[in-house]
């Protein structure tokens, strides 16, 4: 007469709404039609699924399993939980956990009787439920009565107060149009601020359609915005409303826009738009730059003025965030209102002043994580910390990470990591990208080729002044060919000769070892100061093939795009981590974003980005929800923390010592045993390309189809970590050591030269580029930029000023030369 067994169970949903591997014999069990009704008779249940709300199938695997182990007999202890990705998993799963134990040892001790009632109370009865929708249909009537005015709650009721304003004019409830929130991005970054804005209102617009004023969301890149919005911007809108857009853009070299919003800015900077071209539009702009160069978030300031000269009504002022200092001291402020401003923005005139401000107040709910709690229990939640853990022997050695972060802060060996408040810590935001593994009967189904679609094709940009229609791009770029190299620089070539020794070699670690060799020849600690300088400082210029066809062309000023993969030690490194600990080979197939097939080994060297230093907290938010050990989920909750303490560690650890991804699983075990591919790729963006500016000129180059670049070899040591003996990391250049090693058989001038080959891409640059009159005077000043493209510049100008005195000399034989001094008599010509 007594209790119940208790099963709790917590899933994740993958692919198209399966359940993930290590539970699908478990859900395939509970859906057969042949599996006994009271399989679960005996059994109290509570069930807490994971998802994203940037995916059709939210929560599925976690419905599933909810609805089915109540059908078979089991008793629902807790209504189910849906935790999303997108805005917070904390946000659900914290206040789930904490009361799950309670909820479960009373429903498994409890009588029957009690138990029966208190399923009653998790699941509603069919006579409850009938209630309901009665009374749900006499609210409905209620709330249409009270449309044109904002209610009031009861003043005993729990929620928060909202005072009761009478609009002077009918609301508009909803819009016609969605909301446009388009993207200009090189990194990655500008994508993912504006997708997790997205992810943000989908949830809202999940949880209570009623309350959103667009009734969708629309996600793109810039240069689709004809496809996808114009058509909505061109319609008139309920008088005094305006259609909204967002707008969040990076800034590429000489204040250019990203490739994939460069068609977007031609268009509002053409003299042929019309002036009242966004008359209808309400819009707020969220520039992304870098205060290191001159041209700080020029893109952003570009489409905030163009959009505002072209009719558009500003929402909110341009938000410019910085990376040298940060980007989320400016993104976090600016994303978490930026909904409510729209929205009041577009509401307009159409809804009075006063049911305006009820209306941004309500809009701002619609950021909030967690729409269903009140502003009290917010406010709880955010001073919740999580406990210290008790410290059993503090003579265990302890992770690399965590010593780092207790010698930081001076700890003592009996002293604990700071807990730090929930509210410190950064959103984990949507997935970067999603993953699925293909079994071997899936793996025929794709052709190895990738056909260039419509789309793919709208959005390439062809190189400077080319006429063949080939179009080279970041997603298809060009094999290259190296041709040549010389260091620029007093530079040793003793290192260069061994290191094309090993790079001759056939074997599959012949790279890693030429780049540690090549630590050991340049050698940036010990005795020998002016030498350790030297070593510090090699500058390399690098000849590439070009096509035949004269497909990509280029002027001085352009940059080319090299597209380079992970370092040998990152890529082995996690791929023997996943083939450890989550039985996943290198060449097991997978499909990214349901892409073509490729293999794991294939997404860990060439997609996701190992081996940049860390700028983004929410990584390391990311890998404190993973990491098992208590004191190495403390640190790396301080460490993303927005606190005084988390800054400052983290301009220390993580900053000055350029820590990666890589670093972090070494440095942090727990997180090395608990990560998953699913949740590397995910969280890790892609690998930047790297530009460098063209150093020569097609013009001095004619009979030889090449270009060359320069670009200095990144090589230093970070500072010490003071009093702890860390620090001192030798930081290496992901893509320049990977070419000097790839340079070495030229650098050293060995008498065979292996063929290493470079997938390249032009990026032209609007600007930058020489006057068309050869006879211009040049003051030729490289803030931030160096020399390299005037080389480029000196060439090309001795290259026109040849041309010249060419056609001047082919001139010259054919008319001849007055040299003047003396006349003719008509007797002297002869006729």
């Amino acid at each position: 007469p007594f209790g119940k067994y208790g099963i709790v169970v917590v899933t994740s949903t993958t692919g198209n709404g399966d359940a993930p591997e290590n539970a699908d014999r478990f859900v395939r069990f509970i859906k057969r039609k042949t599996t006994p009704k009271d399989t679960f008779q005996h059994c109290a249940f509570a069930v807490l699924a994971l998802g994203d709300t940037n995916y059709d199938q939210f929560c599925a695997a976690g419905k599933t399993i909810d609805q089915k182990l109540g059908d078979l007999g089991g008793t629902r202890v807790k209504p189910l939980g849906t935790a999303d990705e997108a805005t917070g998993l904390e946000d659900v799963v914290e206040p789930w956990v904490e009361t799950i134990y309670s909820d479960m040892e009373k429903a498994c001790a409890a009588e029957q009787g009690e138990v029966a009632a208190s399923e009653s109370a998790a699941a509603p009865s069919a006579d409850t439920a009938e209630t309901s929708k009665d009374e749900s249909k006499e609210d409905e009537a209620k709330e249409e009565i009270a449309a044109d005015e904002v209610a009031t709650p009861n003043a005993d009721s729990s929620a928060a107060p909202v005072t009761a304003v009478s609009a002077p004019a009918p609301a508009v409830a909803h819009s016609s149009t969605p909301l446009c929130i388009l993207y200009g991005s090189a990194t990655g970054n500008s994508e993912h601020i504006a997708k997790d804005i997205v992810a943000k209102y989908q949830a809202s617009l999940d949880a209570s359609p009623s309350t959103c004023f667009f009734p969708e969301v629309i996600c793109a890149e810039l240069n689709q915005f004809k496809k996808k919005c114009q058509n909505f911007w061109e319609e008139e809108p309920v008088p005094g409303t305006k259609h909204g857009l967002i707008i969040v853009t990076a800034t590429t070299g000489n204040a250019d826009p990203p490739e994939n919003a460069d068609r977007f800015f031609r268009y509002v900077k053409r003299k042929t738009t019309p002036s009242d071209a966004f008359q209808h539009v309400a819009f707020a702009v969220l520039g992304l730059g870098d205060t290191n160069y001159d041209q700080f978030c020029a893109m952003g300031k570009a489409a905030d003025s163009k959009l505002a000269e072209l009719g558009g009504t500003r929402a909110k002022p341009l938000g410019m965030a910085d990376e040298a200092t940060g980007l989320e001291e400016v993104v976090e402020p600016w994303s978490s209102t930026v909904i409510a401003d729209i929205t009041n923005a577009c509401r307009g005139s159409a809804s009075g002043g006063a049911a305006a401000t009820g209306t941004a107040e309500k809009a701002a709910s619609l950021t909030a994580p967690a729409p269903h709690a009140t502003a009290i229990e917010e406010e709880k939640k955010e001073e919740v910390v999580v406990a210290p853990p008790k410290v059993e022997d503090s003579s265990e050695k302890k992770p690399a990470g965590v010593s780092i972060v207790r010698s930081l802060l001076s700890l003592s060996s009996s002293d604990c990591i700071p807990a730090v408040p929930h509210n410190t810590l950064p959103s984990l935001g949507p997935s970067l990208s999603s993953c699925a593994l293909i079994n071997h009967a899936e793996d025929g189904e794709g052709g190895a080729e990738q056909d260039v679609n419509l789309a793919e094709l709208d959005r390439m940009t062809i190189s400077t002044s080319s006429t063949s229609n080939i179009r080279y791009t970041i997603n298809y770029p060009y094999e290259s060919s190296i041709r040549g190299a010389r260091y620029l620089t007093n530079t040793t070539t003793d290192g260069a000769k061994d290191v094309a020794e090993i790079m001759s070699t056939t074997s599959d670690d012949g790279i890693s070892r030429a780049m540690d060799l090549v630590d050991s020849r340049f050698p940036l600690d010990g005795e020998g100061v002016k030498e350790i300088e030297r070593n510090g400082k090699r500058v390399i210029e690098m000849s590439l093939e070009l096509p035949d066809d004269y497909s990509l062309e280029y002027q001085p000023g352009d940059s080319i795009g090299l597209i380079v993969p992970n370092p040998t030690q990152a890529t082995s490194f996690v791929l023997k981590m996943l083939e450890n600990n989550n039985g996943i080979p290198p060449t097991q197939k997978v499909s990214i974003d349901e892409k073509s097939a490729t293999t794991v080994a294939d997404v860990v060297q060439n997609h996701i980005d190992l081996s940049s230093p860390i700028k983004n907290r929410r990584l390391l938010s990311f890998f404190s929800q993973i990491a098992s050990n208590p004191e190495e989920e403390l640190a790396l909750r301080i460490l993303s923390s927005k606190t005084t303490v988390g800054e400052m560690l983290f301009e220390k650890y993580i900053d000055e010592q350029r820590v990666t991804v890589v670093d972090i699983l070494r440095e942090f075990p727990s997180c090395y045993e608990n990560v998953t591919l699913e949740g590397l790729i995910g969280a890790l963006p892609k690998i930047p390309p790297r530009y460098y500016s063209v150093t020569s000129s097609p013009l001095a180059n004619k009979d030889n189809l090449t270009l060359t670049v320069a670009f200095s070899v990144v090589d230093y040591l970070t500072p010490p970590l003071a009093g702890n003996g860390f620090g001192q990391r030798r930081i290496r250049g992901v893509a320049t050591r990977y070419l000097e090693c790839l340079c070495s058989s030229f650098l050293s001038g060995s008498a065979s030269k292996q063929q290493a080959k470079l997938k390249i891409f032009p990026k032209p640059t609007g600007d930058f580029h020489l006057p068309a009159d050869p006879s211009t005077p040049l003051i030729l000043i490289g803030p931030g930029t160096g020399v390299a493209p005037f080389m480029g510049f000196v060439s090309h100008r001795q290259g026109q000023i040849a041309a010249t005195q060419a056609a001047q000399a082919a001139k010259t034989s054919v008319e001849g030369t007055w040299r003047g001094g003396y006349d003719l008599e008509e007797d002297d010509v002869p006729v």
